[in-house]
């Protein structure tokens, strides 16, 4: 099949392989976190950015083309590659700016909103229902992520410009996965990443400017260490290529609310590498903030093997 954008698109993908994208989209930014904290020792965030990008659009390029899935430039085409303005665009550089003026606690805190605010966005602008069960999990897990990530608002330290800055890089976040919901129906998922992340690629080089000269820049880059480049590399094709490839590709098939579920895994594997990682040790509190991530995603997950039984037997009544 051939889209409006010149993508060739495969089949949606089954619910099976939906949810193993998504968790495996998760795990990637997860366990990229521990990665870029590492080659955040040797870059200032603007740079660690770029290098990142540039890694994940080369990367996304090339895989689009071995797919057979290189786009023209048609109506849709602008359309998907401006929504990279979203995420990573805005959504990064405006929380950045925010996490500048709170505190780490508040900002992680308002982090763990993205999935509600992914569903009131999605109702409020599409109109788009969410089940019971779905919104129990959702209210679950993000409990579950407050607990893991250790958010709570403390003294009065974060500033209420900071706090505001860092709600609405979350809402851009949120703006993203709703817009690229609809998108990926049209551009395969690897097409609609790359585009989107060259328009980011732009935008962090236009942030890269404004906040260091570039001779500063270089500079920087000079003084590495190449295994440190190749981790920062290395973290940007699994941060941004493969994350958010595996994210559309259960794009495709999950509704805007489910997806905005595995979100929450995020954190889970974050922990999980900073222990394996970085030797870094888990609170009790952590402990059960995980356990109550894991049981809200599957029980979700049990609703999606009820529903592919139901349709295998449907579907084998109507082939007797």
């Amino acid at each position: 099949m051939t889209t409006e954008a010149g993508t060739s698109l495969t089949p949606k993908p089954t619910r099976l392989v939906a949810v193993a994208a998504m968790i495996l989209s998760a795990a990637c930014w997860g366990f990229a976190t521990v990665m870029s904290k590492g080659a955040l020792m040797a870059f200032s965030p603007p740079v660690l950015l770029t290098l990142q990008l540039v890694a994940s659009v080369t990367f996304l390029w090339l895989a689009t083309g071995f797919a057979g899935q290189l786009t023209t430039l048609r109506r849709a085409t602008p359309l998907a590659a401006l929504s990279g303005l979203l995420e990573p665009g805005l959504a990064y550089a405006i929380g950045t700016f925010g996490l500048m003026l709170t505190t780490a606690g508040n900002a992680s805190l308002i982090a763990t909103t993205e999935p509600l605010l992914i569903v009131a966005l999605a109702w409020l602008l599409f109109r788009e229902r969410i089940d019971v069960r779905t919104g129990a999990a959702i209210l679950a897990a993000m409990t579950g992520v407050a607990l893991v990530t250790g958010a709570h608002y403390g003294g009065g330290m974060g500033t209420l410009l900071g706090d505001a800055l860092v709600v609405l890089g979350t809402v851009f976040a949120a703006l993203y996965v709703i817009v690229s919901r609809r998108l990926v129906v049209d551009v395969a998922p690897a097409a609609l990443a790359a585009l989107q992340q060259s328009v980011g690629l732009a935008f962090s080089v236009a942030l890269l400017v404004a906040w260091l000269p570039l001779p500063a820049a270089f500079e920087e880059i000079a003084r590495a260490d190449v295994r440190i480049i190749g981790l920062a590399v290395l973290s940007g094709i699994v941060q941004y290529a493969l994350a958010f490839w595996f994210y559309l590709i259960g794009l495709r098939r999950l509704s805007t609310s489910t997806a905005a579920l595995f979100l929450a895994l995020i954190p889970v594997f974050g922990l999980s590498g900073a222990v394996i990682f970085l030797g870094e040790t888990i609170t009790l509190v952590q402990a059960v903030g995980t356990v109550t991530i894991i049981m809200a995603v599957a029980s979700v997950g049990r609703t999606f093997a009820v529903l592919s039984d139901h349709a295998s037997s449907v579907h084998g009544a109507k082939e007797r």
